[in-house]
């Protein structure tokens, strides 16, 4: 049986202003989380009619499966069975002289669903400090999520969250978190 493909789409930003729980919202406005992927195989269009998968010019395959309007789009697609490789591009934009960031940045990867939420992990979290954040700096955090055959994987959009928090010493994570950002990715159906 032919095992269909993984794709990995393009990124979407949370919309300025929206913060989670830690409310640091002066320091979310000073520090930029971009999402570069590497090396993608094909391309992913999502819309209204649902997704469909192209690789040079061809459309393999699609899927009626339709998400809120704001995963509409192009994104970069992958393969089942390798590694979807992305960059966090993390930069402090505040002016010179105004404070370092010492931070902790972690992605998280887990399947979106139709109505926009967050459902079952994909792939174990990966996580990074950054200790001197300067202004006007960036740091390219490089990242690879393995897209493993697994026929209970849910076809369609998956998410890598991309979460930014002071260093915390205590047990509420949330308390130190500055800004979110997500990252789209989606696999097709997994037929055996």
């Amino acid at each position: 049986m032919i095992r269909f493909l993984a794709v990995a789409c393009l990124f979407w930003t949370v919309p300025s202003g929206l913060y989670a729980a830690g409310g640091h919202t002066g320091e979310a406005g000073k520090i930029v989380a971009k999402v570069t992927f590497q090396n993608p195989a094909g391309t992913t269009f999502t819309d209204a009619a649902g997704i469909r998968y192209t690789i040079n010019s061809w459309t393999f395959a699609s899927e009626p499966k339709v998400y809120p309007a704001q995963y509409w789009g192009k994104f970069p697609l992958y393969f089942v069975g390798t590694a979807m490789k992305f960059t966090v591009s993390l930069t402090n934009t505040a002016a010179a002289g105004e404070k370092r960031f010492k931070v902790r940045v972690q992605a998280l990867n887990n399947v979106l669903g139709t109505d926009g939420t967050a459902g079952r992990e994909i792939a174990p979290p990966q996580e990074w400090t950054v200790s001197d954040l300067k202004p006007g700096e960036t740091r390219n955090l490089e990242a690879a999520i393995f897209i493993a055959p697994d026929p209970n994987l849910p076809s369609g959009l998956d998410i890598t969250k991309i979460r930014i928090s002071h260093l915390n010493e205590g047990a509420n994570d949330d308390a130190a978190l500055i800004k979110e950002e997500i990252a789209v990715w989606c696999p097709p159906p997994d037929k055996k």
